[in-house]
């Protein structure tokens, strides 16, 4: 070869090194930084920016990315998929859960590092179950749990699956997950109400008596200050008028009052009450109760039909005069009601048989 030539061409190779437009490390650095800076501030939008601009610096010759992580590229792009999950939940635009699987399924496929594979797992479970892809998320997050036992989202993982499976109503799959929660993560924020959607799993099935015992479980001294006792002590005390157990039922109830007047529960646990009573026609107790039940609810609707109910309380206690009074309210105060034709009906149907009583109530002589 010319040696003229090898020279031109050792030229040429020269002029490559120096002029071609190589990166920066400490950009890297720096984009990265901002980065983070703005995920941290929730500013998501910009975080990606800066993420893809760290992204596209990186791939430059001569820059090394180690120092930040060794594999930098899946760790961004990780970092990418979680602002659109986030943009998602700040905005409701459901579209960046798209976006947000766009990025992970292709590193789900390459990602290596440990770490990396077991956020980017969790990350796509999350992403699913938020889709409603219920089927899709649950294999997802039972990998975290098989591949990464001290994952800092192993807590997450169970709760999410028995999530899931309590939407799709495979509540034995529910049960077991939530079940996890409460027996493993004795801290969880999650274990209240782990224990109560496993009793509410019972409820739905019918299953009264298991219901009633993982109801019972949950009180302010196994879950302190939980907001969820109240809801539990109620229903407890409903399984148990389910199954028939009225003596305790009203035990229960009484107590759940007592324990609980500021609940929201107290309504129904007073509209329950007159129901028992009426069963064991007990009508004095039974529209006690039920006043006692309007008194404590501002929903029209259920005033009156409250209010009806009295009216048949006083017709099985043969108060007709009574009974008149009580289905007229449902009439004048509830126009609007659903009942307002059954308690019309009802008017005319005590005043025929408060007829029908005085005339049996009169002597021979009288007539």
């Amino acid at each position: 070869m010319n040696s003229k030539l090898l020279v031109g061409v050792g030229i040429v190779g020269l002029l490559a090194v120096l002029f071609w437009p190589s990166g920066s490390s400490q950009r890297v650095r720096n984009f990265f930084e901002e980065a983070e800076q703005f995920l941290a501030a929730r500013k998501y939008t910009d975080a990606i920016a800066k993420y893809e601009e760290a992204l596209v610096e990186s791939q430059k010759p001569f820059v090394k990315t180690e120092v930040i992580d060794p594999d930098f590229n899946t760790l961004a792009k990780y970092k990418i998929a979680f602002s659109y999950t986030q943009i998602a939940e700040q905005s409701g635009d459901l579209s960046k859960y798209d976006d947000a699987v766009e990025v992970i399924e292709p590193l789900y496929a390459v990602a290596t590092v440990p770490k990396h594979r077991e956020l980017i797992t969790f990350l796509w479970g999350y992403v699913l179950f938020k889709q409603q892809k219920f089927e899709e998320a649950d294999p997802k997050f039972r990998e975290v749990i098989q591949n990464f036992p001290n994952s800092i989202y192993l807590e997450n993982a169970w709760y999410s699956i028995a999530q899931l499976n309590f939407k799709l109503q495979e509540y034995d799959k529910a049960r077991t997950a939530f079940k996890q929660i409460v027996d493993a993560f004795p801290n969880s924020d999650f274990r209240d109400d782990s224990q109560h959607l496993i009793a509410q799993s019972f409820l739905l099935e019918k299953n009264y008596e298991q219901a009633f015992r993982e109801f019972d479980v949950l009180t302010n001294e196994a879950f302190p200050n939980s907001n969820l006792v109240p809801e539990a002590q109620y229903k407890a005390a409903y399984c148990l008028l389910q199954l028939d157990r009225l003596e305790e039922a009203i035990d229960r109830y009484n107590r759940f009052v007592t324990g609980f007047p500021e609940s929201t529960f107290v309504t129904g646990a007073y509209f329950d009450l007159g129901t028992i009573y009426t069963r064991q026609k007990d009508y004095d107790n039974a529209i006690q109760n039920y006043q006692l039940a309007i008194e404590n609810t501002n929903d029209m609707q259920l005033r009156a039909e409250i209010q009806y109910e009295i009216g048949d309380n006083y017709v099985e206690a043969e108060d007709f005069p009574q009974a008149v009074t009580a289905y007229r309210m449902v009439v004048e105060q509830y126009p609007t009601s659903p009942y307002v034709p059954a308690a019309r009906y009802g008017v005319a149907e005590a005043y025929m048989k408060f007829a029908a009583a005085n005339s049996k109530a009169k002597s021979p002589d009288e007539e």
